[in-house]
């Protein structure tokens, strides 16, 4: 008897060591969720891609088991009522509606909003019109009086993210005839097809190779870079930004500016505080094994994850984090307060 409560005190030891290396606090580490699920998009999109990067440097790390589910964010954000879902991948323009209950929210939520808690910032994504290598269009200035697909069904980041790109071009809806779309492949079948001039997505998006193949090339317009266009993208969203992209990819032909936004990690928001500490913790410390898994993953390092370009309030899970290591500053505080009161 006394040897057996040897063993087992000698194993105890053992795990609170193991704990402390990991710099897990023994008695949190029971308050966890073993197991997380991350609504991302259909299997073959890309936040699909970096869920799966994600699972996997949690997994080999030592933390929860995530599993990818192949939801939009919408019926993720809709499961976290009963708990079937924990983490959405979302952009970070469609979160801001999503948490005001704007848009498309706003009927699902009676007007209140999902209320829901940041973990993350991540990847950058710039995005902007494009036309067909065949068209003769090159500028905005050329994109008047054209066919332009501005709605996209019901993805609220690619109907606002359209109609910002034609604002930072120095154009409005009533400049161009508007056309609707299911979603961005049937956009682009639409300019293969000659049934509409313009189309809106991200750089890198596979199927605008289709329309290059189809149409003698592919190009991202370049938006008008003034004051002026941006007070008008910001009145859609105040969380978009300049990013300024050269050639290399196979829509970019020259130097331009593109209308960009984050990718986000949200919680519901009665996710432990551990749990939440311990996924931002470990992505924080392994950012740069994601990289190698795509990409675009090479810019989801933690120089984006603190941001006062949050839609919603981060967790506290994660703000204890970021105040252990420093990133979270009197203006952090300051915002996130204002979303929080936006709830009140």
């Amino acid at each position: 008897m006394q040897r057996k409560r040897f063993v087992q005190l000698v194993g105890s030891i053992c795990l609170v060591v193991c704990f402390v290396v990991m710099g897990i606090n023994p008695i949190q580490a029971a308050e966890q969720e073993k197991n997380l699920r991350i609504a991302t998009s259909p299997v073959g999109a890309i936040m699909y891609t970096f869920g799966a990067a994600m699972s996997e440097v949690l997994g080999k790390h030592g933390g929860p088991k995530l599993e990818v589910l192949p939801q939009m964010a919408l019926h993720g954000l809709s499961m976290f009522r009963t708990k079937e879902c924990d983490l959405v991948m979302i952009a970070n323009d469609d979160l801001h509606m999503a948490y005001r209950g704007k848009s498309i929210y706003t009927k699902l939520t009676k007007g209140k909003g999902f209320d829901v808690r940041v973990l993350m910032l991540g990847t950058r994504i710039p995005a902007g019109q494009v036309v067909a290598g065949d068209s003769g269009i090159k500028t905005y200035a050329d994109l008047k009086g054209k066919r332009v697909i501005l709605t996209y069904g019901s993805s609220v980041a690619l109907n606002l993210g359209a109609k910002a790109a034609l604002f930072g071009g120095g154009l409005t809806e009533k400049d161009v005839k508007v056309l609707k779309s299911a979603d961005i492949v049937s956009a682009a079948r639409m300019v293969i097809e000659k049934k509409a001039d313009a189309c809106y997505g991200s750089v890198g998006v596979p199927i605008f190779r289709q329309i290059a193949s189809a149409r003698g090339g592919a190009r991202h317009l370049g938006i008008v870079d003034t004051p002026e266009n941006w007070k008008k993208v910001h009145e859609i969203f105040d969380g978009y930004f300049p990013m300024h992209v050269k050639p290399g990819p196979p829509t970019v032909k020259e130097n331009i500016t593109l209308v960009g936004r984050n990718f986000t990690v949200a919680a519901r928001p009665d996710l432990s505080e551990d749990s939440a500490y311990i996924f931002t913790k470990l992505l924080w410390e392994n950012d740069k094994e994601l990289g190698p898994k795509h990409p675009k993953l090479r810019d989801w390092v933690k120089k984006h994850y603190a941001s006062t370009k949050a839609s919603a309030p981060y967790h506290p899970g994660a703000i204890r984090f970021y105040k252990e290591v420093g990133a979270w500053t009197p203006e952090l505080e300051k915002h996130n307060a204002a979303l929080l009161a936006l709830r009140k």
